[in-house]
């Protein structure tokens, strides 16, 4: 997509159509709105002959299509796109539904489960797809962290499960947000927990080669999380950079280098994390915030950060900026909702129900209208003179804005909540609340005028300056061979040259990895799991690629051959190791340990933060197998942790306080058990298989037992999903209750049911 310039009239950003197709753009009626935040990233729209009246009556209402959900619709090429969720129980999914832009009539949809996550409430598709105006391709992230490009007729082109290859977390707020689209860029922002430097938990941001799903890069710009936002970054050029603003679940807002993932600026303003989207306005960046403030008391705030801070020459940022680089504050807040610009008016709902004005140049707030109890994500959206405003209540208002306080127009009780923005496109806005999605028409509904958004002037091509090596980051498996791209950046970040080969590399014999004439790497068929950073070389260039190498099916891991070096004051265990490297979200959580005449895996109980985690140890794309894991938990008759396994995006546990075997995904989807008495201080083997049907459906089983008894023949537990998992990375999971008693895992196989 091509990005408009740093101003808050998107009226720049149009050319005439021959000269728009000399920057080989691709042609949109007037006008689309094919992003969360609309052509301009700011919410608001330069289109005349939009409705001043809402109802259920035609012609003000075009059509209304009933699927729930809570974002935002995008609209390309005459095609509707919009994210809900549909079914109940263990059937409801998550799909992205393509409506005709004219009638409504669905085209095609796509479906996805929900899986191992903490979502409560139905609280699904919270944000927006977006659509790519070059290829017409669209990009979907459900609230798992499943990633995916279709093209503009529905079919899958590529796909990353961001939970089982980068170790992304859930949060119960379901909170997703949206893709971005730059130039060749898809990036896609959210909590992981991975491996080596990527294993803390950070608000982290991945960009994408669009066409073919190739990580370019990854970036960590700020410190542990707070919240699960989706503030929605926003571009400009600013002094021949392209840059990425963004509110962080650090309680930050950041800045980072568009081309590279460099960290540039970070700015910690609460205690909180900032889930509000930000707005360019000139030289300065606003952002506004809903709790505690870093320096008063008071909760919420809206700012304006000056524009242009750097690092030195030669120094690696972020650098941290605070008090002297704001233009201006003032007391607006707002926890969710984000603002919209309107020439150099700022318009916000906060929390609290009311409508705000402001203005961009000094922050002065002109007015304040209440209009619900409470507001919570939705947003309002601009154009043609007037706001769109949907309140959580299902509210939708039509207002004319004045300096002087605003104008309600027309208002419409809808049916379900109203939790996104509207969007606007061709004389029509669209509303979704939890029931529906509705189409406003006005008098300029659907005009058949060309108009191409411009590219926005960047500077000249330079001189090569550094490496990028694509992949970026990548997982191997024995006898496989991935081909890499030498991209060659000037200064800028603007590709020099490409090259499908040539990358010679710096291997790590501890790897099992090889380098071919071509500059692929070679997994050897007797590879073992494992991970490391290498070193590529090109032209004189050098970078770093992120590789591990994973089992597909069979393994096993009993820890024997593991060397106990490490040591720290106050340990339980006079001696542990770090757990496979190669596992995510593991280290600092689990602790290779002596127990019992024998090495086991025991979850750490350092920091309460880690008393329930989840590491994900096999392939992705593993399906269809069983697994099999011994566990044993401190404790006493009264108090007791609880220990499994991930297998094919099932939770399969055994649940010391519950004494019972639980197999679940999402506790409000699938949770089913059987009573199961075990006792602390015995170890006992859990055993657990996942069949795929070829009708789509799944059967889940499990069994255990003590350890040092034979196998039962039968299985305790066995469960039906109707849309089953059709495959997952295999991983393992501990609760230890207030980290008072330790878990131990020991002799976990993973083997194919075939």
């Amino acid at each position: 997509m091509r990005v408009k310039p740093r101003t808050s009239s998107v009226m720049q950003t149009f050319l005439a159509a021959a000269g728009a197709l000399a920057l080989g753009a691709s042609p949109a009626l007037a006008e689309d709105w094919p992003r969360w935040r609309g052509p301009g990233q700011d919410g608001a729209s330069t289109e005349k002959g939009l409705p001043d009246r809402v109802s259920l009556d035609a012609p003000d209402l075009a059509w209304s299509y009933p699927i729930a959900g809570r974002g935002t619709p995008v609209i390309h090429n005459g095609r509707v796109f919009t994210l809900g969720y549909e079914g109940t129980g263990a059937d409801l999914q998550e799909v992205l539904l393509c409506l005709d832009e004219r009638s409504g009539r669905r085209l095609w949809q796509a479906a996805a489960n929900d899986f191992v996550s903490d979502v409560i409430y139905n609280r699904y598709a919270i944000g927006a797809p977006t659509v790519d105006p070059e290829t017409g391709n669209v990009y979907w992230t459900t609230h798992t962290g499943l990633f995916s490009c279709y093209s503009r007729e529905g079919e899958l082109l590529w796909q990353h499960s961001m939970m089982d290859e980068f170790g992304r977390l859930t949060y119960p707020n379901g909170r997703t947000g949206a893709p971005v689209i730059d130039d060749e860029f898809v990036i896609v922002r959210g909590m992981t927990s991975g491996w080596g430097k990527d294993g803390p938990a950070r608000d982290r941001f991945h960009a994408f080669d669009k066409k073919t799903g190739e990580l370019i890069w990854a970036s960590s710009p700020c410190g542990p999380p707070k919240d699960n936002p989706y503030s929605h970054p926003v571009l400009e050029w600013r002094d021949g950079k392209r840059l990425l603003y963004a509110g962080t679940g650090g309680g930050h807002v950041v800045c980072v280098d568009a081309r590279t993932g460099d960290p540039i600026w970070r700015m910690p303003i609460t205690i909180g994390g900032v889930c509000a989207s930000t707005l360019l306005y000139g030289d300065s960046l606003i952002a506004v915030h809903g709790t505690e403030n870093l320096d008063s008391s008071e909760g919420g705030r809206m700012l304006a950060i000056r524009l242009g801070a750097a690092p030195a020459a030669g120094t690696p940022g972020p650098i941290n900026i605070g008090v002297d680089h704001e233009a201006w504050r003032n007391g607006l807040n707002s926890f969710s909702s984000s603002p919209v610009l309107v020439g150099n008016r700022i318009y916000l709902t906060n929390y609290t129900g009311e409508l705000n004005a402001a203005d961009a140049d000094t922050g002065a707030v002109l007015w304040t209208h209440k209009l619900a109890a409470t507001q919570i994500h939705a947003s309002p959206a601009a154009g043609d003179g007037k706001l769109y405003v949907p309140m959580a209540n299902g509210m939708f208002y039509v207002i004319r804005p004045t300096d002087a306080g605003p104008e309600i127009l027309s208002s419409l009780q809808l049916e379900g909540e109203c939790l996104g923005q509207p969007a606007i496109a061709n004389g029509r806005v669209y509303v979704h609340t939890t029931e529906r999605l509705y189409c406003f028409q006005g008098p300029g509904a659907l005009t058949a005028t060309k108009i191409i958004s411009a590219a926005e002037i960047q500077p000249g091509l330079g001189s090569a300056r550094r490496l990028q090596i694509v992949p970026a980051e990548l997982i191997l498996t024995p006898g496989e061979t991935v081909s890499f791209t030498a991209r060659l950046i000037d200064e800028h970040g603007q590709v020099v040259e490409t090259n499908r080969g040539g990358v010679k590399w710096t291997l790590n014999p501890r790897l099992g990895v090889t380098s071919g004439p071509s500059g692929e790497l070679i997994a050897a068929d007797s590879a073992s799991a494992g991970a490391a950073e290498l070193e590529g070389e090109y032209k004189g260039f050098k970078a770093i690629a992120r590789v591990r190498v994973m089992p597909r099916l069979t393994f096993s891991e009993d820890f024997e051959s593991t060397s106990l070096s490490q040591s720290r004051e106050g340990a339980t265990f006079n001696a542990y190791a770090f757990p496979p490297a190669h596992w995510l979200a593991a280290r600092m959580r689990w602790e290779v340990v002596e127990k019992d005449g024998g090495k086991v895996l025991a979850q750490t109980l350092d920091n309460p933060i880690f008393q329930r985690t989840m590491s994900i140890i096999g392939h992705p794309d593993s399906r269809h197998y069983t697994m099999q894991v011994d566990l044993m938990s401190d404790g006493n008759r009264r108090v007791m942790s609880t220990g499994g396994v991930v297998n094919q995006r099932y939770l399969i546990l055994l649940k010391g306080n519950h004494q019972e075997i639980e197999i679940s995904s999402n506790m409000e989807r699938i949770k089913e058990s059987v009573p199961f008495r075990w006792q602390p201080n015995i170890w006992y083997r859990l055993k657990t298989r996942v069949d795929t049907q070829s009708d789509g459906s799944a059967i889940v089983r499990a069994k255990a037992w003590p350890r040092d008894e034979s196998e039962p023949s039968v299985w305790n537990i066995e469960v039906v999903h109707k849309n089953g998992h059709m495959h997952g990375a295999p991983g393992i999971y501990g609760f230890v209750p207030q980290s008072r008693f330790h878990l131990y895992l020991d002799n976990i196989a993973v083997t194919a049911n075939d």
